[in-house]
């Protein structure tokens, strides 16, 4: 018996583009102040990553000594969760899961200054001025998020009505091919040939702005893909027998070509012209199964925010993230995102002209999907 099979392999991409980077820090090194509260910030921001999904700190940029104070870090780590917060907005998450992933936010950041606290205790640091600072940095951070507590906000009286529109869009395409052929010769031999094709593909891009310009923007794209063959024959081929399988081999390949590759009705008339011999042969049993599914959703929502002079809770948050995105667009690799409406767009039209399902439909339903794609940006266009 010979058995013959390959491990299902698997390779997966994942982009993901966000309107915010956050910083990063160093690890607590002799006795500075500096590198205490830089450990401090490091466990808080790797807190609220563990607690809200799509947060990333594996990009952080590198601060110098100066950027290492109470207020700066208070900041930096409330602009982090706010980011968080309008993400899931923006993704049309509902007051009360918005609500949740704060919640859980707090909960990070409380667990992150604990970690940290144990560590500079643990090396005798957490004493002096640097326990003041230490203590002075935990209590601007969390007055700094009690500010975003969604719950406060929405009971404060409102004074000022801001409108925030937000738009989101996400695609998922999968394929699933399947193929199997089992041989029987005369002499009562069995050979056997499987193989399975998987993809997954999804892109997720949503986008948030108010009337006064502020807007951020995040793009997620992935990619998924594994495969596995096998072949085993049992018993002992002679000459003609494998012969007359490698001729039928040949033309099952050329049927499956045509299956896969979408022409569903010619492979089924070429089955009838496969080289079967029937001296060597007794019986073949083909299968050969192919699936795929396009999904596409999407969401534009415009509300009136009242908001309080103390917490102009859009405004704010929005122009934190214009700001932070200004600076994380600073780079000149990144020239082509100085808009990131037009950005947005852009990557929007390009995804869905890649796309197969696109690709292989008529031109009439290629200009419907053109013309549907094109009032989904236009709406969100609409709130300059």
């Amino acid at each position: 018996m010979i058995n013959i099979s390959s491990q299902a392999s698997s390779v997966s991409t994942a982009y993901t583009l966000k309107s915010y980077s956050s910083t990063a820090t160093s690890d607590a090194q002799g006795g500075s102040a500096n590198s205490a509260l830089s450990t401090l910030q490091d466990k808080a921001l790797s807190g609220i990553a563990r607690e809200i999904p799509g947060m990333d700190v594996s990009d952080i940029k590198k601060l110098d000594a100066n950027d290492y104070s109470p207020d700066k870090i208070a900041s930096r780590i409330s602009k982090f969760v706010a980011v968080g917060l309008e993400n899931a907005r923006a993704r049309g998450k509902s007051e009360e899961e918005v609500q949740a992933l704060y919640d859980s936010a707090m909960k990070g950041v409380e667990q992150g200054f604990k970690e940290a606290k144990d560590i500079l205790s643990n090396l005798k640091m957490l004493n002096g001025d640097i326990a003041a600072q230490v203590g002075e940095t935990e209590k601007q951070t969390f007055a700094a998020l009690a500010d975003l507590d969604p719950s406060k906000v929405s009971q404060q009286s409102p004074t000022l009505t801001e409108s925030v529109t937000g738009a989101s869009m996400a695609e998922r395409y999968q394929r699933a091919e399947d193929f199997s052929l089992e041989l029987k010769t005369r002499e009562g031999d069995t050979v056997k040939v499987s193989f399975s094709r998987n993809l997954d593909i999804q892109n997720t891009v949503a986008a948030a702005a108010d009337s006064e310009g502020n807007q951020a923007m995040t793009l997620d794209l992935s990619r998924s893909e594994s495969s596995g063959y096998q072949f085993s024959v049992e018993g002992d081929l002679n000459a003609d027998e494998l012969g007359a399988i490698q001729n039928l081999v040949r033309d099952v390949g050329q049927v499956a070509s045509n299956f896969y590759g979408g022409d569903v009705q010619k492979a089924f008339e070429q089955v009838s012209d496969v080289s079967f011999d029937s001296s060597q042969l007794s019986s073949m049993n083909l299968r050969m199964s192919r699936s795929e599914q396009y999904s596409a959703a999407q969401r534009y929502q415009q509300t009136q925010q009242m908001d309080s002079p103390e917490q102009t809770q859009g405004a704010r948050r929005l122009a934190n993230l214009g700001r932070d995105m200004s600076d994380s667009f600073s780079n000149p690799a990144l020239d082509f995102l100085d808009q990131a409406r037009e950005s947005a767009a852009q990557i929007m039209r390009n995804l869905a002209q890649q796309d197969s399902t696109f690709k292989d439909a008529s031109s009439d339903q290629q200009s419907l999907f053109q013309e549907r794609l094109d009032r989904f940006l236009g709406a969100f266009a609409q709130t300059e």
